[in-house]
């Protein structure tokens, strides 16, 4: 219904507060209801679902656009009746056990944790855990948690901004196939990452965290790295390299969703998940915005190369910081950067 470009604009920008607004709600929520076993698939699964939500969003885009004559508006629209789904299926959906504990609404916590907790341990956790009353934004910066903060936030920062610079500029490469412009193209790069992130949920419980977090970013760095300096690499080349990039991006990405549900505690764990997800949108806007600025002014090859340094960062911060969670509890991941 809008008939301005403003009125799309701040209408957008209302949807992207309530989205942000998510994932501040949203991963810490599901944290504290999973059980230690399969938590990290659990969490991993809403990549997965953001993947294959975005490639089947493109394809029903793109078959609207081309055969139909229903316009952009009813094509945007037709996002209102998933926006309806989720709305009536969050409908009756419980607090969070260990939130009400928390606030010491102690009866409450029990009755939804005996309903939603899957064993006596879990709830044992839950009730073992010390708030801490008055902490707030500040206490992300507090000597406790500065470096979970530091480490959610720089990590969540260096995956995304390559991955938005690439996801700008891979089109230009795709061309060279026949494959930008058209179904091929928006699905492609993108069925590769849901890849990296299916393998990384199946083997998260198994094999850990860090292995899944710290090597990938450095064969990222050494991916963008060699794109940036070799100037004449064969386009099968490149695409194989950007193919490489997507996978394993994913992949780490993936404990983007999983690492801020666990190393803060409960009465932190919703603004440490937003802080760190705020700061990454700073990436995602510097990747998208100024990778087209890049490439005019400074070139293909020092562009990837910047990108390459981000990637860089990220990874030393997680080779430095990353912790292991693996199987423990919330109150045992939550502590893991207060000693």
């Amino acid at each position: 219904f809008i008939t301005s470009p403003l009125q799309l604009f701040v209408v957008r920008l209302l949807m992207g507060i309530a989205i942000g607004a998510e994932y501040s709600v949203g991963w810490p929520m599901l944290s504290e209801f999973s059980p230690s076993r399969i938590r990290g698939r659990l969490m991993g699964l809403t990549l997965i679902a953001w993947y294959a939500g975005f490639m089947f969003a493109f394809v029903v885009g793109y078959l609207l656009d081309r055969y139909t004559n229903l316009g952009w508006r009813n094509i945007l629209g037709t996002s209102t009746f998933l926006a309806i789904a989720l709305f009536i299926g969050r409908l009756g959906m419980p607090e969070s056990p260990r939130w009400l504990w928390s606030k010491r609404r102690v009866d409450q916590a029990r009755a939804v944790a005996h309903r939603y907790l899957e064993s006596a341990s879990e709830m044992a956790d839950m009730e073992q855990e010390i708030a801490h009353s008055g902490a707030g934004f500040g206490t992300l910066f507090s000597r406790q948690y500065w470096r979970a903060t530091l480490f959610v936030s720089l990590f969540f920062f260096c995956v995304v901004t390559p991955y938005f610079a690439i996801a700008t500029f891979a089109d230009s490469v795709l061309q060279k196939f026949g494959l930008s412009g058209g179904l091929a193209g928006g699905v492609g790069l993108s069925a590769v990452a849901l890849a990296g992130s299916v393998i990384t949920v199946l083997l998260i419980d198994k094999a850990g965290r860090r292995v899944l977090t710290v090597p990938p970013q450095w064969i990222i760095t050494v991916i963008l790295a060699i794109l940036g300096l070799w100037a004449n690499a064969p386009g099968m080349a490149v695409l194989g390299l950007f193919l490489a990039f997507s996978f394993f991006n994913a992949g780490c990405g993936t404990l983007t969703c999983i690492y801020p549900g666990e190393v803060f505690p409960t009465e932190i764990r919703g603004i440490g998940t937003g802080f760190a997800a705020a700061f990454s949108r700073i990436g995602a806007g510097l990747g998208t915005f100024l990778m087209p600025w890049s490439m005019a002014n400074l070139g293909s090859s020092v562009t990837l190369l910047i990108a390459a340094s981000i990637a860089a960062v990220g990874a030393a911060v997680s080779q430095w910081l990353a912790p292991e969670t693996k199987g423990k509890s919330l109150s045992e991941t939550a502590s893991g950067f207060s000693h």
